[in-house]
């Protein structure tokens, strides 16, 4: 099959898919991070955010410092799962993938980024800990992407000529 049957399933998957797990403090609560919401349980209840509502605590400086930062970081993250689904999406009848591949790897790397400036390069530190369990599905549907272009076109893993 067509790895552009298979595209638009992944691109939902990277937007649908938990990316973090993650517990706040000394297991004052825990929670999951969409990349459209964030779901979280502590002591003081059960919350779920949606993105706009965290970016619009970090503008009004009711979230701010690493936290802060580490949400617009994350913000940027969706932004560019978005992108890569317009992109896709406006470039569906040409078949080119490679922007929608490179849009989906920086949409990784920021959100891996993100979690760096939360919580530390370890992914662990006062503010808790993380587990980043939706990275790897987001590079590998970039690595998917990326290399379905090139079959679809025909293109070769190796394209030197033969020399004898």
């Amino acid at each position: 099959m067509s790895e552009s049957r298979y595209t638009p399933v992944l691109l939902l998957a990277c937007l649908l898919a938990p990316v973090n797990i993650f517990v706040i403090g000394d297991f004052m609560g825990a929670g999951i991070r969409f990349p459209l919401v964030l779901y979280q349980h502590t002591i003081y209840g059960t919350s779920w955010i949606p993105i706009w509502q965290e970016v619009n605590y970090v503008a009004t400086g009711l979230i701010g410092g690493r936290s802060g930062l580490a949400i617009l970081v994350w913000a940027l993250a969706t932004l560019l799962v978005l992108a890569a689904f317009a992109a896709w999406i406006a470039r569906w009848p040409e078949g080119e993938r490679r922007g929608v591949a490179l849009l989906l790897a920086g949409a990784g790397a920021c959100s891996l980024l993100a979690a760096f400036a939360h919580y530390g390069p370890l992914l662990h530190g006062q503010a808790g800990f993380c587990v980043p369990v939706g990275l790897p599905i987001v590079i590998a549907v970039a690595w998917f992407v990326w290399r379905g272009e090139g079959k679809e076109k025909g293109e070769d893993e190796n394209t030197s000529p033969d020399i004898s």
